[in-house]
């Protein structure tokens, strides 16, 4: 078989190579044109195959250089991406320092505006009749004279004031008017003078003066009186601060709040933890039940069972219980009722019972005591204090009212005026069946008891004030005609309303003063055993009257 083929000659021949050997082959002519032809076409063949591999080779080098552009443009987004993270995290924090100074600055402009308004002062109750440009004598001559500052300090100077805006309802029971004084000082007098004095009248017409605020310091302030409130209901002592601040003392510990936010967030955690109290108390409270039912049904089996379960079985009291019952002693345990009386609208009140009345004398020399409370409380204050227990326990009848808009007890205008307050205790003590009770009245309920007592003095057999407020209304006069023994209790600290109220008080002839070391306003409160004791030393005494 032929290893190579050469071109053939132009005469036809061919060379051929086998096993070493080469020989010339003669082809006709037809068989050279025809390998000459397959020649040529395999040459063409080879030489597009060329021209076909170089231009795949150029594509290559070309997409190459595609794809080196291309991580060059990723590696430059991803350069561009992190630094746009970058610019979010850098203007978050720049939007979060917007957000932190604009609090700083509503904080500085509400700062600025209270500022600006120090010297201004609200007064309403100013009779419509005034004209605008009499407005300034007027209020010179109302402030001295109802606050009664008319002593040897500089008299009160007002630069200026108008009256605002007001409804036709408000017109009614007189204008505000906006008031700007000439000194910061006078401001901080009359509003001194005016919370001592607790409600001022002037010409028989009611007048209040207020601090002017700002908006959103008056706001505030009316979200913290709300808040108060719902920190008393759970328990904790609560205070509003000047102007706009909430003061909370809970577990011995204080809390001072400026946004409501967070006394929100310790609200709602007292409310928690009382929840989770009382489920402990009434589940302890069942197993407690359970084991005392178990404990009777062990003892009353026996005799049931002796008895051929007849239909008079009679249990015996416990052999204690008759011994005591036996000697009269008293058991020392008391229940509360509560009740309400009179009529549109009507009035709610705590009577302390002892348990086993039939077996203890109503009252203890006949003596019948009544309790009234200040502006932050109502009678449940003497119940959880242990008064009423205690008193009834010792042998009183003793009562405790909400007054009028207090606790249970709805609002009523009968009592806006003096004459309609001294009438509305009159009618209580009639519906309550008390004639000649002790009259216990502390802070704000002295706008009921002061009056009453120098109208009716007669039909009380005691009257203890603890710091009441209402006593700069009457006269030295007036005081010294009082008959009644008094009982004049306030507090160490108490050096503002319970010093005022003592050095009006002293004045009636059958008066003496229980003082008690370190309380406050509230001296009840803060020292309830020396309260209780001096308490119980007085009603002693008018045993013997």
């Amino acid at each position: 078989m032929a290893e190579a083929l050469r071109h053939p000659n132009d005469n036809g021949m061919v060379s051929l190579s086998n096993c070493g050997r080469a020989r010339r082959v003669r082809f006709s002519p037809t068989v050279t044109i025809s390998v000459q032809a397959v020649l040529e076409q395999m040459v063409a063949e080879c030489n597009a195959l060329g021209q076909a591999l170089n231009s795949l080779s150029a594509k290559l080098e070309k997409l190459e250089k595609h794809l080196e552009e291309t991580d060059h443009r990723v590696a430059a987004l991803e350069t561009q991406l992190m630094s746009t993270q970058g610019c979010v995290v850098k203007h978050s924090t720049l939007m979060r320092q917007l957000a932190e100074g604009c609090v700083v600055a509503d904080h500085r402009l509400e700062t600025l505006e209270n500022h600006v308004r120090a010297r201004n002062l609200r007064v309403t109750g100013v009779p419509a009749a005034v004209r605008d440009a009499n407005l300034i004598p007027f209020l010179e001559n109302l402030v001295p004279a109802t606050l009664d500052l008319n002593g040897k300090e500089a008299p009160i100077c007002i630069e200026s004031a108008h009256r605002l805006p007001a409804s036709s309802a408000q017109e009614s029971r007189g204008s505000t008017v906006l008031v700007t004084l000439s000194d910061l000082r006078h401001r901080e007098r009359i509003l001194k003078a005016s919370w001592a004095s607790w409600t001022t009248e002037f010409q028989g017409r009611k007048v209040s003066f207020f601090p002017d605020l700002s908006p959103a310091t008056y706001a505030r302030r009316k979200l913290f009186i709300g808040l108060k409130q719902q920190f008393q209901m759970v328990g904790a002592q609560a205070y509003v601060l000047y102007p706009a601040k909430l003061k909370v003392v809970h577990q011995e510990k204080t809390y001072i709040f400026k946004d409501h936010k967070p006394a929100t967030q310790l609200l709602d955690r007292i409310r928690q933890e009382r929840m989770t109290m009382t489920l402990i108390r009434n589940r302890l409270g069942l197993l407690i039940l359970g084991v005392l039912v178990t404990f009777v049904l062990y003892l009353l089996l026996p005799a049931i069972q002796h008895e051929r379960f007849t239909s008079s079985i009679d249990v015996p009291k416990p052999r204690a219980m008759e011994e005591k019952m036996k000697k009269g002693q008293d058991l020392g345990n008391s229940t509360i009722l509560t009740g309400k009386v009179l009529q549109n609208p009507s009035v709610f009140f705590r009577e302390a019972i002892p348990i086993y009345r039939e077996k203890v004398p109503t009252t203890k020399g006949g003596l019948e005591v009544i309790f009234l409370h200040g502006q932050s409380f109502t009678s449940k204050t003497w119940e959880e204090l242990g008064t009423l227990a205690l008193l009834s326990e010792s042998g009183y009848r003793v009562i405790a009212i909400d007054l009028p808009g207090y606790g249970d007890s709805p609002r009523s205008k009968a009592v806006e005026t003096t004459q309609g307050r001294v009438a509305f205790l009159q009618q209580v003590l009639k519906e309550l069946g008390l004639h000649k009770p002790v009259l216990i009245s502390s802070s704000m309920s002295g706008r009921y008891s002061i009056p009453f007592l120098m109208a009716n003095g007669e039909q009380l057999k005691g009257f203890v004030p603890i710091a009441p407020v209402g006593t700069k209304d009457f006269t030295i006069q007036q005081f010294q005609q009082v008959k009644t023994p008094t009982l004049i209790i306030y507090g160490e600290h108490d050096t503002g309303l319970g010093v005022q109220s003592l050095q009006n008080l002293q004045l009636i002839p059958k008066s003496k003063v229980a003082k008690l070391p370190a309380a406050g306003h509230a001296c009840y409160l803060d020292q309830p055993q020396e309260f209780h004791r001096a308490l119980l030393n007085f009603l002693d005494e008018l045993k013997g009257l």
